[in-house]
Protein backbone atom coordinates (compact mmCIF):
# COMPACT_ATOMS: atom_id res chain seq x y z
CA UNK A 1 0.00 0.00 0.00
CA UNK A 2 1.43 3.09 -0.76
CA UNK A 3 1.50 6.39 1.77
CA UNK A 4 1.44 9.89 0.98
CA UNK A 5 3.49 12.11 3.46
CA UNK A 6 3.78 16.08 2.99
CA UNK A 7 6.73 18.04 5.22
CA UNK A 8 4.09 18.61 8.07
CA UNK A 9 2.84 15.08 9.02
CA UNK A 10 4.53 13.54 11.91
CA UNK A 11 6.08 10.88 10.24
CA UNK A 12 7.32 12.72 7.10
CA UNK A 13 10.86 11.76 7.21
CA UNK A 14 13.09 15.04 6.30
CA UNK A 15 16.30 13.53 6.50
CA UNK A 16 15.43 10.56 4.02
CA UNK A 17 13.99 12.94 1.56
CA UNK A 18 17.24 15.33 1.73
CA UNK A 19 19.35 12.53 1.19
CA UNK A 20 17.44 11.02 -2.14
CA UNK A 21 17.74 14.63 -3.16
CA UNK A 22 21.17 15.71 -2.77
CA UNK A 23 21.97 12.12 -4.44
CA UNK A 24 20.09 13.11 -7.25
CA UNK A 25 19.91 17.03 -7.69
CA UNK A 26 22.25 17.62 -10.67
CA UNK A 27 20.19 14.94 -12.68
CA UNK A 28 16.81 17.34 -11.37
CA UNK A 29 18.21 20.71 -12.55
CA UNK A 30 18.00 21.96 -9.06
CA UNK A 31 20.12 24.41 -7.37
CA UNK A 32 18.35 25.00 -4.57
CA UNK A 33 19.09 24.18 -1.58
CA UNK A 34 16.32 20.93 -0.22
CA UNK A 35 15.08 23.22 2.42
CA UNK A 36 13.58 25.81 0.33
CA UNK A 37 12.22 23.24 -2.11
CA UNK A 38 10.16 21.68 0.79
CA UNK A 39 9.61 25.31 2.17
CA UNK A 40 8.13 26.68 -1.21
CA UNK A 41 6.60 23.75 -2.82
CA UNK A 42 3.44 20.79 -3.03
CA UNK A 43 5.88 18.11 -1.45
CA UNK A 44 4.83 14.83 -0.96
CA UNK A 45 7.34 11.78 -0.46
CA UNK A 46 5.98 8.06 -0.64
CA UNK A 47 6.59 4.83 0.66
CA UNK A 48 5.56 1.26 0.05
CA UNK A 49 5.42 -0.20 3.42
CA UNK A 50 8.27 1.09 4.61
CA UNK A 51 9.93 1.89 1.78
CA UNK A 52 10.68 4.94 0.49
CA UNK A 53 9.65 5.08 -3.01
CA UNK A 54 10.73 8.68 -3.95
CA UNK A 55 9.12 12.27 -3.57
CA UNK A 56 7.13 14.32 -6.20
CA UNK A 57 7.13 18.01 -5.50
CA UNK A 58 4.83 20.44 -7.53
CA UNK A 59 5.63 24.58 -7.64
CA UNK A 60 3.90 27.59 -9.80
CA UNK A 61 6.24 28.88 -12.19
CA UNK A 62 5.32 32.20 -15.06
CA UNK A 63 1.52 31.08 -14.06
CA UNK A 64 1.82 27.93 -14.88
CA UNK A 65 2.49 24.29 -12.42
CA UNK A 66 5.06 22.16 -12.72
CA UNK A 67 6.15 18.52 -11.61
CA UNK A 68 9.43 17.66 -10.74
CA UNK A 69 10.27 14.39 -8.65
CA UNK A 70 13.24 11.97 -7.93
CA UNK A 71 12.92 8.31 -6.96
CA UNK A 72 15.51 5.52 -5.59
CA UNK A 73 16.60 3.05 -8.20
CA UNK A 74 14.58 0.43 -9.28
CA UNK A 75 11.16 1.94 -8.63
CA UNK A 76 10.13 3.27 -12.31
CA UNK A 77 6.45 1.41 -12.62
CA UNK A 78 5.56 2.69 -8.82
CA UNK A 79 6.80 6.26 -10.02
CA UNK A 80 4.03 6.01 -12.76
CA UNK A 81 1.50 5.07 -10.53
CA UNK A 82 2.46 8.01 -8.03
CA UNK A 83 2.56 10.22 -10.29
CA UNK A 84 -1.12 9.79 -11.53
CA UNK A 85 -2.33 9.80 -8.38
CA UNK A 86 -1.25 13.30 -7.90
CA UNK A 87 -2.57 14.46 -10.99
CA UNK A 88 -6.14 14.14 -9.28
CA UNK A 89 -4.79 16.42 -6.65
CA UNK A 90 -4.56 19.45 -9.44
CA UNK A 91 -7.19 20.72 -11.77
CA UNK A 92 -5.49 22.29 -14.07
CA UNK A 93 -2.58 21.86 -16.82
CA UNK A 94 0.63 20.27 -15.73
CA UNK A 95 3.94 20.95 -16.80
CA UNK A 96 7.55 19.19 -16.38
CA UNK A 97 10.94 20.15 -18.16
CA UNK A 98 13.41 17.83 -18.15
CA UNK A 99 15.76 16.10 -20.28
CA UNK A 100 16.57 12.55 -18.20
CA UNK A 101 15.39 9.30 -20.16
CA UNK A 102 14.10 7.87 -17.36
CA UNK A 103 11.46 11.33 -16.59
CA UNK A 104 10.82 11.57 -20.01
CA UNK A 105 9.37 7.86 -20.71
CA UNK A 106 7.90 8.06 -16.90
CA UNK A 107 6.10 11.41 -17.97
CA UNK A 108 5.14 9.58 -21.67
CA UNK A 109 3.80 7.20 -19.93
CA UNK A 110 1.23 9.22 -17.77
CA UNK A 111 0.13 10.89 -20.79
CA UNK A 112 2.36 13.81 -21.11
CA UNK A 113 2.85 15.12 -24.60
CA UNK A 114 5.85 17.05 -25.63
CA UNK A 115 5.12 20.68 -26.49
CA UNK A 116 8.93 22.36 -26.84
CA UNK A 117 12.49 21.96 -26.21
CA UNK A 118 12.74 18.76 -23.03
CA UNK A 119 8.61 20.42 -21.94
CA UNK A 120 6.38 18.40 -21.60
CA UNK A 121 2.38 19.09 -20.65
CA UNK A 122 -0.25 16.93 -19.37
CA UNK A 123 -3.22 18.45 -20.90
CA UNK A 124 -7.11 18.63 -18.30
Amino acid sequence: MIKVYIPSDFDFNYKQCKKLYKKYQKQIGDDVDFRDVVKNTFFYSFFDDEKHIGCIYYYEKDGKLFVNAFANRHTHEINITCLKMTFDWFNCDIYAKTAHKTAIFCLYKCGFKKIGDNLYKYER
